[in-house]
């Protein structure tokens, strides 16, 4: 049977791009200080009082992921990411109306995390992983590096709306993107399984089964999972990466306008070059996966992050900031794409939704702790130098752990009547 011209697994991707360019990871990351510098002047809150509320907002994050996992696992993919689109607009909008009270903001901004968790790349993970086989690694690079679209886009366009409209309206202005573009191209493009069009991960017909041999859904049940050595080392692996990428990432406003005196507008122009360097990151790092073994891959990311802190520690200097942003937008593009192929990798794609929100849930807690911590050493160390090289002596642990992880298990046989059940979605 002649393959078809267009695999519409490449439309899920698509879709999945849109929906995670727009995520409340996104809107965080790029969005968060420069909120956060614009209630600190309209309501004095100081910068420790501010990271509580990204510390919030992350635990908020890890303490849904898991229940993401169960949820996508009933629901799928397509349902899920478009109701989760849905509510984030609408708590965007409630957050856009708080007022002088850390209370109010505090509570606002855990709903915002509560309803939102499901914008992100978890929701799409599994979709993408029953989609794409041999080409996994490339799928899931390209559907996350559309998150520089928004890393680059978000600050450049909320910096420009708070400084003529305020921080309100820039909160509805996104909350209205979200209502009325992501949500029904999501809706539109991503489908949760290639099992109802008849066909196979990476466009294999029916015909071709039994010289493939590709099941559609294999894998370990999650309470095999979090018993094996494997999943610790990795979750272990994605807490301090949480704690150094949310180090940074809240308190970039506080870190660069001090440590190499640039302005907001500069800070805004630094976190979009980051962002775009995390489309270079998504997509390199994704053909990567597909060509060597993964821990050497984290590795890599690990070895850019810690170059990254280095040369914010070291130097003031405009360029070498602008060097060092995109190198940290490259390195978290590959920490990223990490998290959802390792999950499908080790312990298959039966469970990838759970474990990957697991995964998710180890890279907040260490998010949550990230922002605070960083806020309070620099006030102990007067400035960030110290925290900053801290943060680059870290980075050699989850790398110690990567390489001590061993080779891909074999898949194991599949249960009779185990694939239609667990690829419905």
């Amino acid at each position: 049977m002649a393959k078809r011209a267009f695999f519409p697994g490449w439309k899920v991707v698509i879709g999945s791009g849109i929906g995670i360019s727009f995520g409340s990871i996104i809107f965080f990351a790029a969005s968060f200080a420069l909120l956060a510098s614009a209630w600190a002047r309209e309501f004095g809150w100081t910068q420790t009082e501010l990271a509580r509320a990204a510390t919030i907002f992350l635990m908020v994050q890890m303490a849904m992921c898991p229940v993401c996992g169960w949820l996508l696992d009933r629901w799928g993919s397509r349902r899920f990411a478009v109701a989760s689109i849905a509510l984030f607009a609408i708590s965007l909008m409630m957050l856009s109306q708080i007022g002088n009270s850390l209370a109010q903001m505090y509570l606002t901004f855990a709903l915002v995390s509560l309803v939102s968790a499901g914008t992100n790349v978890v929701s799409y993970a599994r979709a993408i992983a029953l989609w794409f086989d041999r080409k996994r690694g490339m799928a899931l690079g390209l559907a996350a590096s559309a998150q520089a679209v928004g890393s680059f886009l978000v600050p450049i366009v909320a910096q420009k709306i708070i400084a003529q409209s305020g921080w309100s309206s820039a909160l509805l202005s996104l909350a209205a993107f979200e209502l009325l573009v992501c949500l029904p191209l999501v809706a539109l493009l991503v489908k949760d399984s290639p099992t109802p069009y008849g066909l196979l991960p990476d466009g294999a017909e029916p015909a071709e089964k039994v010289a493939t041999a590709a099941p559609v859904v294999t894998g370990m049940e999650v309470r095999d999972i979090i018993r094996t050595a494997t999943f610790w080392k990795l979750a272990v692996c994605f807490a301090i990466m949480g704690t150094s990428f949310y180090a940074i990432a809240p308190n970039i406003v506080f870190i660069l306008t001090k440590t190499a005196g640039l302005s907001l507008a500069d800070v805004a122009k630094v976190q979009a070059v980051s962002g775009v360097a995390v489309l270079l990151g998504r997509i390199g790092f994704g053909y990567l996966l597909d060509k060597l073994h993964a821990p050497v891959v984290g590795v890599m990311a690990l070895v850019l992050s810690a170059t990254c802190f280095a040369i914010y520690a070291t130097t003031g200097m405009p360029a070498l900031i602008f060097v060092a942003a995109a190198i940290g937008g490259v390195a978290i593009g590959g920490e990223a794409d990490l998290m959802p192929y390792l999950a499908s990798r080790y312990f298959g794609t039966h469970a990838v939704s759970k474990i990957f929100g697991w995964f998710l849930a180890s890279f907040f807690i260490g998010a949550a702790i990230g922002p605070v911590a960083f806020a309070q050493a620099m006030a102990a160390y007067n400035g960030a130098v110290t925290p900053l090289i801290m943060l680059v002596a870290l980075q050699i642990v989850p790398a110690i752990l990567f390489l001590s992880l061993g080779r891909y298990p074999a898949e194991p046989a599949q249960e009779p009547g185990f694939t239609a059940v667990s690829a419905a979605g």
